[in-house]
């Protein structure tokens, strides 16, 4: 029992020596092991699927700790590798000659294991590699940096070029970068493994902000190059005024007019058309006064033209009697319309006392019976967050009344889910079974027969390659089905290949495929015959083919090149169709959701070309108003791109609105311990979403702590910033945004324990400047001992359990602006002290001689101190009638005995600052 609840539940660190460490497991995932050089860089990791093969992941550092290869070498066990490069430092040097692996030449030594299996990865620093393309800017004639170190300003410290392998064979993708003067990428250039190119120039304003950007793309280095012109227009306070795009010699469109209110959020925005002042469409936006969006133009009234209107309610719900107003940032009631069907729809949230999601009860207000329930989704959880009971509702295409077709009971082991039993054997929702699920030992779902799922393969980055359906059969001929993925080893999505066959000799294998490339999406199909094939499945040997054949339709066979169509590509406001050669705009709500697309008819008149209603946790409302599939059309739920598995790509992981829950383990789940790793945005849809299955995003905070909001990018950075306007996604657009040294994580753990440590949460000191002062200073404090005092507190885990904008004008902001203040360089109102101490230490008689309780706390009692006057008579009024600390006193036992290494520097509340002598 307890071997299995440690496997299933429990995270599991071993250290060496050296405080390393050197292996970890997580729940439902088998053991990790790392290795280090001498330096305490980390050389060789190593999981769980790729421990009985022998193979690790390695790195490779240049001389100033920059990463500059990766790939994979074989090896032996932990041990064995740790005493293999114990004692050296594992630093390659640039080399002219340099060797050549899996196809492309490395301008590195390769002294320390060059029996590398693989390369996966080189980064180049400093100055360009053999063979860089040239770049002369167009939009400016700005002298570019060069990599002449004489010169006194370089390339030298920056990256300047990266070669990134494909996973499956030996073909790369090359990218370049060049910079402005003053060390501003301006310029890139992507070679990539068909050999054509993306290249993008920019133009900066003196803060960095682009004027103009232009992109350039050849899928093949044959093909026709493709040109993106944008431009934009910014007002006094750096905000978007104006968003121009153009597509080749066509006529310029205007993709956004923005407006602003007086707190700079985007009031309203024209979309589309190509005449200043005029737009297909104009958007409004309406804030409650906490600065939460509340409305996208009116659902209630559509008359002015107006496609799709949307409503979010926090506090004052319609329909009160199914659900009561939160003021925590949770959403009680949606109310949503488009033009297509013209119906005003409704869905009314409650919540556990976790801030789960309880209920979707769907309402259509204006119908006889308004609370149809024709779209209700109910939900509960075991203490993990795992789904333990799904029920779903909707109305079959054939009839009027909705019914339960999804009552879906969830069995785990630990937080694996073994099976679903659907209990409302209805086939309209959920495709039932009850089948086991299984794993493979990186957690992965390795197999999912109720959805016809036979087996998935996945590569080293836990990403899935290849999709076995389960085969079916078609009038009595069975017919193979296979999902294929090609990625580069960044974990980039480069083609997708989707397959079908029937059975029999000479059968073809008709197969549908997708190339991404930077943006551009392309499609081919080609009918593929296999000679050697009877009944068995040879998908993926076929798809990465380098001659194809096909049937001739004459009889025979003969060689195959696919046509390959230029599809669309993304736009800030939705997509621009090649193959219609028109935009798409959409409506997206809070979450990116696609909610209606549309698009202007040669006649200058709207079509909505599609249109999406979603269940709470993201599967599209089953029965008459299901969405569009095909093309531009398959990004739907939080703009990603649905699967023919029915599941949706977000990148690092793929979700299953269905069921509401991943597939594999979150890469980041150390960051999220008290959920489980495989939750979906912590079971409240309505709030969160997760940008591409891992983490946070990079977030912008004023220089007072106060959090404006996210910029959409995965990134984990911080950002300070004067203010901010929204765009289409809700995603924050900065104004004078300088990005801190500090990720989310860190400045997480640095304000929760400045919180934790403070008066403002154990004393329920009122807000004002002394608080101010005292997490100030515990800021600059901590700045320079970085000792996480009081990280694990129960102040400390309310503040990381609490909401980012909720801490918004209150205590918690402060504690922020402090960590931001002292990374900054600002204030210190410590007065240069070293440590702090809280009022327990006050609390002391002159008698008490006591020791450290060792780890960090090296506090007063230990090292003597010595109070100024107007320090001690603070000190001693804060704390009270308790107080008995003497103001002068020499440590009585340990190194510093008879010595006073202590003298206050400040006092705020009942906080002491020291600032310890030599």
């Amino acid at each position: 029992m307890y071997s299995d609840v440690l496997s299933h539940l429990c995270y599991e660190y071993r250290y060496d020596s050296r405080n390393r460490l050197v292996e970890k497991k997580l729940p439902g995932k088998g053991s990790e092991y790392m290795v280090y050089d001498k330096a305490d860089r980390l050389i060789f990791t190593q999981d769980a699927v790729m421990h009985p093969t022998g193979k690790w992941l390695f790195t490779k550092y240049d001389k100033f700790g920059r990463v500059i290869l990766t790939g994979i070498v074989g090896g032996t066990d932990r041990a064995d590798m740790q005493n293999m490069i114990s004692n050296n430092l594992i630093i390659e040097n640039r080399d002219g000659s340099g060797f050549t692996k899996n196809g492309t030449p490395i301008y590195y030594s390769n002294d320390h294991f060059p029996y590398l299996e693989t390369v996966l990865s080189v980064n180049y620093y400093d100055t360009y590699p053999p063979y860089t393309p040239s770049f002369t800017p167009t939009i400016t004639n700005l002298p570019l940096l060069t990599d002449d170190s004489s010169l006194n300003v370089s390339t030298k410290s920056l990256p300047v070029a990266s070669y990134v392998k494909n996973i499956e064979d030996d073909n790369w993708t090359k990218n370049y970068t060049w910079y402005d003067t003053k060390g501003r990428a301006i310029g890139s250039h992507s070679i990539n493994h068909l050999g054509g190119y993306t290249k993008t120039e920019s133009e900066l304003d003196f803060s960095g902000t682009p004027k103009m950007a232009i992109t350039r793309h050849k899928r093949l280095d044959s093909d026709p190059e493709r040109v993106i012109t944008e431009n934009f227009t910014y007002d006094h306070q750096n905000r978007l005024l104006t968003h121009k795009h153009q597509v080749d010699n066509n006529a310029v469109e205007y993709l956004a007019q923005n407006k602003y209110n007086e707190l700079s959020q985007l009031e309203y925005k024209k979309v589309g058309g190509t005449s200043l002042g005029q737009g297909l469409q104009q958007v409004d936006y309406k804030y409650n006064i906490r600065g939460w969006i509340t409305k996208i133009n009116n659902p209630n009234d559509l008359s002015g033209g107006d496609l799709f209107g949307y409503e979010i309610k926090y506090t004052n719900p319609v329909y009160s009697s199914l659900t009561t107003g939160k003021y925590n940032g949770n959403i009680v009631e949606i109310d949503w319309r488009n033009s297509f069907d013209n119906i005003l729809k409704r869905y009314d949230y409650t919540y556990d006392g976790l801030n789960r999601l309880k209920k979707g009860l769907y309402a259509e207000p204006d119908a006889v019976n308004p609370q149809n329930g024709n779209f209700d989704e109910y939900l509960t959880y075991d203490l993990n967050g795992n789904i333990s009971n799904l029920q779903r509702k909707a109305v079959p295409v054939s009839g009027l009344t909705s019914t339960v077709v999804d009552n879906l009971d969830y069995q785990y082991t630990g937080n694996r889910l073994n099976r679903i039993v659907e209990n409302a054997m209805n086939d309209t929702g959920y495709e039932g079974g009850n089948n086991l699920i299984g794993y493979d030992v990186n957690g992965n779902m390795a197999d999912m027969l109720d959805k016809g799922i036979e087996s998935v393969q996945y590569n080293h980055l836990n990403l899935p390659k290849n999709f076995q359906f389960m085969p079916t059969s078609v009038f009595g001929v069975t017919n193979y089905v296979n999902l294929s993925y090609l990625y580069r080893a960044d974990g980039t999505k480069l083609r997708k290949i989707y397959s079908t066959r029937l059975e029999g000799r000479n059968q073809p294998t008709n197969n549908t495929i997708t190339d991404y490339l930077d943006g551009f999406h392309y499609n081919s199909y080609e009918s593929v015959t296999c000679i050697t094939c009877r009944t068995e499945v040879a998908f993926e040997e076929q798809a990465y083919q380098k001659k194809d054949i096909i049937l001739d339709p004459g009889g025979g066979i003969k060689p195959l090149t696919p046509v390959w169509r230029l599809d669309f590509v993304p736009t800030a406001e939705g997509f621009y169709s090649f193959a219609e050669n028109r935009y798409i705009y959409q409506y997206e709500d809070h979450l990116g959701n696609a909610r209606l697309s549309y698009a202007k008819k040669l006649d200058g008149s709207l079509e909505i070309t599609d249109k999406n209603d979603y269940y709470p946790f993201g599967l599209n409302h089953i029965g008459g108003s299901k969405g569009f599939l095909g093309s531009y059309k398959n990004y739907k739920y939080n703009g990603k791109e649905l699967q023919e598995t029915g599941m949706y790509d977000y990148g690092a992981r793929f979700y299953m609105p269905d069921i509401g829950r991943w597939g594999v383990i979150d890469p980041l789940a150390e960051q999220y311990t008290r959920w489980s790793p495989y939750n979906y945005v912590m079971n409240n849809p309505l709030r969160f979403i997760d940008p591409d299955g891992r983490e946070v995003l990079g977030d912008y905070y004023t220089k007072f702590g106060s959090y404006l909001g996210t910029d959409g990018k995965d990134d984990g950075k911080v950002y300070v910033a004067d203010g901010t306007s929204k765009d289409k996604k809700g995603n924050t657009i900065a104004v004078n945004a300088r990005e801190i040294n500090i990720n989310q994580s860190e400045l997480e753990q640095k304000a929760s324990t400045v919180y934790g440590e403070s008066s403002a949460y154990k004393d329920s000191v009122p807000l004002g400047t002394e608080l101010k002062k005292e997490m100030y200073a515990i800021a600059s404090v901590h700045e320079q001992n970085d000792k996480a005092y009081g990280n694990s507190s129960a102040s400390a885990e309310e503040f990381r359990d609490t909401d980012k904008a909720d801490r918004n004008r209150t205590k918690m902001q402060i504690a922020v602006g402090a960590v931001i203040n002292a990374r900054t360089g600002g204030v210190d109102y410590s007065n240069g002290a070293s440590q702090w101490d809280g009022a327990e230490q006050g609390l002391f008689p002159a008698s008490d001689n006591r020791k450290s309780t060792g780890r960090f706390e090296l506090h007063m009692n230990t090292m003597g101190w010595n109070i100024s006057d107007a320090h001690f008579e603070k000190w001693k009024g804060a704390i009270g009638s308790g107080f008995q600390a003497p103001q002068v006193k020499a440590a009585t036992t340990g190194m510093n005995k008879g010595k006073i290494r202590l003298n206050s520097t400040a006092v705020y509340n009942k906080t002491i600052f020291w600032k310890a002598t030599k």
